[in-house]
């Protein structure tokens, strides 16, 4: 085998250029052998796995998936916290906040997720509304499968009886 063939010889097995298996060649006295432990020792070589060398190297061990590691307490902590504010989200969106004017006819109905999160957005702005609504004979009940209970709208019909109250301790 002339230079030639080794030097393209050793390209095609490590990837490396015309002139790294040149002096790969030279440096090993023209042993192929040699020039590919030398590139190889230097980092010239692109294929993987491709490694070549007169020193003994240990066994490569068995490599094993490692056991799963159990969430931290405070990783469940979070979770459980999470889970929870989903499914309160998910009840609020079963649910809904009704409006009925004093004829009894729907006027406004609302998730009450949304309604919470416009109470918490603009306070000063929707508890006016709705107390002014109130003096106004409107009337606030819950409907759904959570918040549709006789008990919750029981008190929320108090509050319109105590504004009815109010308003005829005016007139």
């Amino acid at each position: 085998m002339d230079q030639m063939e080794k030097i393209e010889t050793l390209r095609e097995k490590t990837g490396c250029t015309y002139t790294e298996a040149k002096a790969a060649l030279e440096a090993s006295n023209g042993d192929l052998l040699d020039a590919l432990c030398w590139l190889e020792q230097r980092g010239k070589s692109m294929v993987a796995g491709a490694y070549a060398s007169t020193e003994q190297q240990p066994e490569p061990e068995q490599t094993q998936n490692p056991p799963p590691q159990e969430e931290s307490a405070f990783a469940k902590g979070c979770k459980i916290f999470w889970d929870g504010i989903v499914e309160l989200i998910r009840r609020g969106n079963r649910n809904r906040l009704v409006m009925r004017d004093k004829h009894g006819q729907k006027t406004l109905s609302l998730p009450v997720t949304l309604f919470v999160v416009l109470l918490a957005a603009a306070f000063w702005v929707i508890l006016p509304l709705m107390i002014v609504g109130l003096f106004f004979g409107c009337r606030f009940a819950c409907e759904g499968p959570d918040l549709g209970r006789e008990d919750v709208n029981r008190v929320m019909g108090k509050a319109t009886d105590f504004a009815e109250d109010i308003k005829k301790e005016f007139q």
